[in-house]
C-alpha cells in the first residue's frame, strides 16, 4: 500500500509535471506547424512561362519553381530503372528567331501522348540537379502537365 505522502507526490508529478510537458509539446508543435506554413509555396500552382534559354542561362533563379516551357520534343525514351518505376525522359528544344537553339531535359513519371518531333508546352518543377534512381539529370523539369500544340 502507498502512503498518503507518496500518493500526493505521484499525483503532483503526473498531474502538474506531465500536464506542463504536454502543454509545452503542443505549443512547440503549433509553432513548428506555423513556421512550416510560412516556408511552403502557395497552394495554387503558378506555372511561370519561361524560355529554355533563360532556364539554362540562370538556373539558380528558377530552382524548385513551377515553370512552363515550349519547344520541340527530341529523343523521347523510356528508362527502365530497377531502383524506381519506369519513367520517360525527353529533351525539349527551343529555337529562337535568329536560328540559335537550346534544349532542356524533361522527366515524366507517365508516358506522354505525343511523340518525337511534336511541338509541346511542358509544365513542372525545375531542378538544377535531379536524381532518379541511379541516373542524374542537370537542368531538368519534372513534368506534371503538358499540352501538345497542333
Amino acid at each position: 500500500m502507498i502512503s498518503e505522502t507518496k500518493r500526493d507526490l505521484l499525483a503532483w508529478f503526473f498531474g502538474h509535471f506531465w500536464g506542463q510537458c504536454a502543454g509545452v509539446l503542443a505549443g512547440l508543435c503549433l509553432l513548428g506547424f506555423l513556421l512550416g506554413l510560412c516556408r511552403l509555396p502557395s497552394s495554387k500552382r503558378h506555372n511561370m512561362p519561361v524560355s529554355v534559354m533563360e532556364l539554362n542561362r540562370v538556373p539558380g533563379k528558377y530552382e524548385a519553381r513551377s515553370v512552363c516551357v515550349t519547344g520541340e520534343v527530341l529523343d523521347l525514351r523510356i528508362e527502365d530503372n530497377r531502383l524506381v518505376r519506369p519513367y520517360t525522359v525527353f529533351s525539349l528544344k527551343e529555337t529562337s528567331p535568329d536560328g540559335s537553339y537550346d534544349f532542356i531535359n524533361v522527366i515524366s513519371l507517365r508516358l506522354p501522348t505525343f511523340g518525337k518531333g511534336a511541338h509541346a508546352t511542358v509544365c513542372g518543377f525545375f531542378n538544377t540537379v535531379k536524381q532518379v534512381g541511379k541516373d542524374t539529370y542537370y537542368n531538368s523539369i519534372l513534368m506534371n502537365r503538358f499540352d501538345e500544340e497542333k
